[in-house]
């Protein structure tokens, strides 16, 4: 999916809506691992560096064939929330995109791990 679609779809208002919707629902915590996440905009009572950064993951991943579909874009059944340990691991096991010096950042885009980065 082109950059400009993505950044489009990622700053409107019915994203940042259903992604606080569903860090609500999970009450801040990884669906998966159930580790506290900081999410921008939503915890910003505890400092950053106490957790580990949360992002919503579309289980059927975004593509040029359907970003204009809301069930896909927008559905809940279609979002979890995770932390970035457990979104990097899923986009590891499910596409085999990460390399040893790939990781996904904290906007969800694919960019090259950071000195000192660890993903435990």
């Amino acid at each position: 999916m082109s950059y400009g679609n993505r950044y489009k779809f990622y700053q409107s208002k019915a994203w940042q809506d259903t992604r606080r919707t569903i860090w609500l629902r999970q009450n801040l915590l990884c669906n998966r691992c159930k580790r506290p996440v900081y999410v921008n905009g939503i915890s910003e009572y505890l400092p950053k560096e106490k957790r580990l950064v949360g992002i919503v993951h579309h289980k059927e991943y975004l593509n040029e064939n359907n970003i204009s579909n809301q069930y896909v874009t927008l559905g809940v059944d279609n979002l979890e929330g995770l932390c970035i340990d457990c979104h990097n691991k899923e986009h590891d096991q499910q596409t085999g995109v990460l390399r040893n010096n790939y990781m996904f950042d904290e906007e969800g885009n694919l960019v090259q791990k950071r000195e000192g980065y660890s993903s435990h």
